[in-house]
């Protein structure tokens, strides 16, 4: 019971995570999520949630070759409309004993399906199309206990919609009647009907109709059971009957192979007993099946968000990158130097301490000296211009990169449009408005993780070194200079790493603290210049996404987690059908 308890709670979870059929790309795969949440609904949970005294048998066919009138016979009064045009049914009809639709058998139809009882005395509207999943349901006592039979529209209607009502009622019975006839045996068509609707192993028998000799039949019959892949579990002929034709009596059947009657086998508790429960093995596998299939689809759609989110943000870190470059604060180096040699010298630190005040008196002096000569400094700063032009550049070049993803898109129209507007005209538009990012390029997170970087660079690089002293010593000259005269390095040409560093500062400063660096090893700078360049270009990249592309990228975020979820939910239920039909091979 735990297991039972512990199946039917993974099927509904897989039920719960499985897409609507059209968000698949490929029809396939559409189909069999159609056919699988049928499955789910109308058979197995409803099943599993506790077995009814009820034979579910359906007939199908092609058209025109004696459905109804088959349904008629088996139930023993014509309900059917059975005329010789044929195509008649496009909705599925079901006959049943009144006692059926009472108590626990009533609730059990209901839970599978959109049950609507026929008034006696009144013709059912099957000739008029419906949705999916809808029975009609005539309550007759000459139909024997225990049996619902069941008249399907023709799977190979002109109409796409008859093939989804008896697909979506076939997965649900316990047994199929399948009708053939000379003429369609071996239509490639009806195989492949048959062929999907049998599954796994689901128990079903075949009638051929208009038999006018035995071993033709046969020959025919053997035919189509070798074609589907699985022999039938019993078959019958119907010779031609000119009086069934006319109405004057029922259509009459003969069992092949010493096999029982239609109606025994149909009747009997322990042909039925049979039928339950190789119908309920069938469907289990064929719902594992069906489950690793669209586990294995739910991961290719998976993919393609998920590869183009990861571009979309690779590309993103690389312009915030490129712009982070374009001012690497090197007060905050000069700080650290001067922070960790202090650590490491008491006597160094005391000389060094009416240098202190020197240095701030400097940047007072210095700011105002240069003000007299450039006037007020402007309202932006240069490095923060060039900043935002290179984010709005790099902006550029990833909408036309990406805008090629439009066209390639596969998927559902809604994530084409947005990403229609993310790699077009409003993109570009939005770009000629201000960023708003000035609180960005004094990011004190960055700046304090740079510090940090930059403590334990210095530690490791002085470590065992015999040029301790000759720092320590040059530290002092390195206090009169104010780290602010050295705020800002930038990225001239070349790249991360090569001379074309610049550190800006005074004509005195400059030289100064780029001696001072040197001391430390020929690439500090690189280094300090990449720890940068990653960790406030990454603080960029998210301001970028924020401003221009969170909702493609939050819509891309849910597809790629949604369909992941549905491969785990599926590929995990299918493991326990698994080892469900290991342990259990008869439920």
């Amino acid at each position: 019971m735990t297991s039972l308890i512990a199946l039917r709670a993974a099927l509904e979870s897989s039920l719960d995570a499985l897409p609507a059929p059209e968000r698949f790309i490929h029809g396939e795969d559409a189909d069999r999520a159609r056919r699988l949440s049928e499955r789910l609904r109308r058979d197995l949970l409803p099943r599993l949630g506790g077995e009814a005294p009820l034979l579910l048998v359906a007939i199908a066919g092609p058209n025109n070759v004696g459905k109804s009138t088959l349904f008629n016979s088996l139930i023993g009064m014509s309900l059917s409309p059975a005329r010789p045009e044929g195509g008649l049914t496009k909705q599925c009809l079901a006959a049943a004993n009144p006692e059926t639709w009472t108590g626990e058998l009533r609730d059990f139809l209901i839970r599978r399906y959109d049950i609507l009882p026929v008034p006696p005395g009144t013709e059912a509207p099957v000739d008029q199309p419906g949705p999916a999943g809808r029975l009609y349901l005539v309550l007759e006592s000459a139909v024997p206990r225990g049996l619902l039979v069941m008249d399907t529209p023709d799977f190979d209607s002109v109409y796409r919609d008859n093939r989804d009502r008896t697909e979506a009622l076939l997965v649900t019975v316990d047994v199929l009647v399948f009708v053939v006839s000379r003429q369609t045996y071996q239509n490639a068509a009806l195989v492949d009907f048959l062929r999907a609707a049998v599954g796994r192993g689901r128990p079903y028998l075949l009638i051929y109709n208009e038999a006018t000799r035995e071993e033709v039949a046969r020959g025919h019959l053997d035919k189509l059971a070798a074609d589907v892949g699985q022999p039938p579990l019993a078959r019958f002929l119907a010779p031609h009957q000119p009086e069934v034709e006319t109405g004057q009596r029922p259509l009459a059947t003969y069992p092949l192979d010493d096999k029982p009657a239609l109606s025994v086998l149909l009747g009997q508790a322990e042909h039925v007993r049979e039928l339950k429960s190789r119908a309920l093995a069938a469907s289990l596998a064929d719902a594992r099946a069906e489950m690793e299939a669209l586990g294995h689809a739910a991961r290719e759609s998976a993919h393609e968000p998920e590869r183009l989110r990861q571009r979309l943000r690779h590309e993103l870190l690389a312009v915030g990158r490129s712009a982070a470059l374009k001012g690497v604060p090197a007060d905050v180096l000069v700080d650290a130097f001067r922070d960790e040699l202090d650590a490491r010298s008491s006597f160094h630190r005391y000389v060094r301490l009416p240098f202190r005040a020197l240095a701030s008196a400097l940047t007072f002096v210095s700011r105002k000296v240069r003000q007299s000569f450039t006037g007020p400094t402007p309202a932006e700063a240069p490095v923060l211009h060039a900043t935002d032009e290179t984010l709005r550049d790099g902006v550029r070049r990833l909408v036309e990169v990406l805008s090629p993803e439009v066209a390639a898109w596969r998927g559902d129209g809604a994530t084409r449009a947005l990403l229609t507007e993310a790699f077009g005209a409003g993109t570009l538009n939005r770009l000629e408005e201000p960023l708003g990012f000035d609180a960005l390029h004094v990011h004190a997170a960055d700046r304090e993780s740079l510090y940090t970087f930059c403590r334990q660079l210095v530690g490791t690089e002085l470590q065992g070194s015999m040029r301790e002293e000759l720092i320590q010593a040059l530290t002092t000259l390195v206090y009169s200079v104010p780290s602010g005269a050295a705020a800002v390095a930038t990225v001239a040409t070349g790249g991360m790493g090569h001379d074309a560093i610049i550190w800006a500062g005074t004509l005195l400063s400059t030289p100064l603290l780029e001696r001072f660096v040197d001391l430390l090893g020929a690439d500090v700078r690189a280094r300090v210049t990449q720890r940068w360049a990653e960790a406030h270009g990454a603080t960029l990249a998210q301001a970028l996404e924020k401003r221009f592309f969170a909702e493609v990228l939050i819509h891309l975020d849910t597809q790629a987690a949604d369909w992941l979820h549905t491969a785990h939910a599926l590929e995990d239920t299918a493991r326990k059908l698994t080892q469900e039909s290991a342990s259990s091979p008869s439920h």
